[in-house]
C-alpha cells in the first residue's frame, strides 16, 4: 500500500507544473484584449505544449525572473495557453503555425504586430520584449 502511495504521488509530482512563473496571466484572450483596448498595449499570447522543453524553460527560468515578469506585467497583456489541453480562441489559431513555443503579440484591434517562435535566456528574451514594446510605442 505504501508504495502504491508513493507512487501516485510521484505520478502527481511529474505532471504538476507551475506554467505561470511570476506573470500575471488573464483569464482569456478576450479578457486581455479589452485590458488592451482600454490601457493601449500589446497583449502576448504563449502558445506551448505540456511535453515541449523549451515551454518548460520559458515557465520555469524566463517567465520567473523577476525583470522578465515585472516588464511583461507592466507594458504587455499577457495571456497563456497550452495548445495541447486548451482551447485557442480562433482569432489567435490564425497566427499559430503550430511551433511552440509562440510568442505572439498581437495589437488590441486583433492585428498580429510581431512573434517570438523558441525560447530564449532571461536577458536575450527580456531585450526582445523592449524591442517589441519600443517599437509599438514609437508607431502609436
Amino acid at each position: 500500500m505504501k508504495k502504491m502511495l508513493l507512487f501516485l504521488v510521484g505520478v502527481v509530482f511529474a505532471f504538476a507544473f507551475d506554467w505561470s512563473g511570476k506573470v500575471d496571466w488573464a483569464i482569456s484572450y478576450n479578457t486581455a484584449k479589452m485590458i488592451a483596448q482600454k490601457e493601449h498595449k500589446l497583449v502576448m499570447v504563449d502558445i506551448s505544449l505540456s511535453h515541449c522543453p523549451p515551454c518548460r524553460y520559458l515557465a520555469s527560468q524566463v517567465y520567473s525572473n523577476d525583470k522578465v515578469a515585472n516588464y511583461i506585467n507592466s507594458h504587455f497583456i499577457p495571456v497563456f495557453y497550452l495548445a495541447d489541453r486548451d482551447n485557442i480562441p480562433v482569432e489567435v489559431q490564425a497566427y499559430f503555425t503550430g511551433s511552440t513555443p509562440t510568442i505572439l503579440f498581437i495589437k488590441p484591434n486583433g492585428e498580429l504586430y510581431r512573434e517570438i517562435i523558441g525560447a530564449r535566456p532571461p536577458q536575450v528574451f527580456l531585450k526582445g520584449l523592449e524591442e517589441i514594446y519600443n517599437s509599438y510605442e514609437g508607431k502609436k
